[in-house]
């Protein structure tokens, strides 16, 4: 098992929390190596960092450094469950996106990163891009859907409808 380099949390003001919040992080690799670290970004939402934990392979096998993070209310970031079902004003896309820039700051890596998100955490990371980020200099999507609209009618007509009773 890899060590990380260094853990810890960033503060974060979510607006509407209603508390003081913080983002969990474990960055493995040196930030400041002059190699372009790489933010790995979860699916879920819902889900943690660590069934993405093997890109750690990135910093092991070619020193390039890897920043993992649990978004807010997953993981060891903070959790706040009275905002369950509060989809419409509290969990926003726009909550994430501040997550993720807030946590680029933080680590002072917000003018040279590489951006690699998961499934709902792919469809983070092209949103973030659209902004166009000055310091994104790659962005990787894996296994996320293009259109929402399209995966859910082929979820609900291939998949779902499929399902025994």
């Amino acid at each position: 098992m890899v060590t990380p380099t260094t853990t810890g949390t960033a503060k974060f003001d979510a607006k509407g929390a209603g508390k003081p919040c913080e983002t969990w992080y474990q960055v493995y690799g040196n930030l400041k190596s002059g190699v372009t670290p790489v933010v790995a970004l979860h699916g879920g939402p819902g889900s943690t960092h660590h069934y993405i934990l093997s890109l750690i392979d990135l910093w092991t096998k070619y020193s390039i450094p890897i920043v993992f993070y649990d978004q807010l209310g997953n993981g060891k970031s903070t959790h706040l469950p009275e905002k369950t079902g509060d989809a419409g004003s509290f969990w926003t896309e726009e909550l994430f996106l501040d997550e993720l820039d807030n946590l680029l700051r933080h680590l002072g890596i917000q003018d040279e990163y590489v951006i690699l998100g998961q499934s709902w955490g792919g469809m983070l990371a092209a949103r973030h891009a659209t902004r166009q980020p000055k310091g994104l200099k790659r962005l990787v999507i894996s296994d996320s859907p293009a259109s929402m609209p399209l995966f859910v009618k082929a979820a609900n007509e291939e998949l779902i409808a499929k399902l025994p009773p």
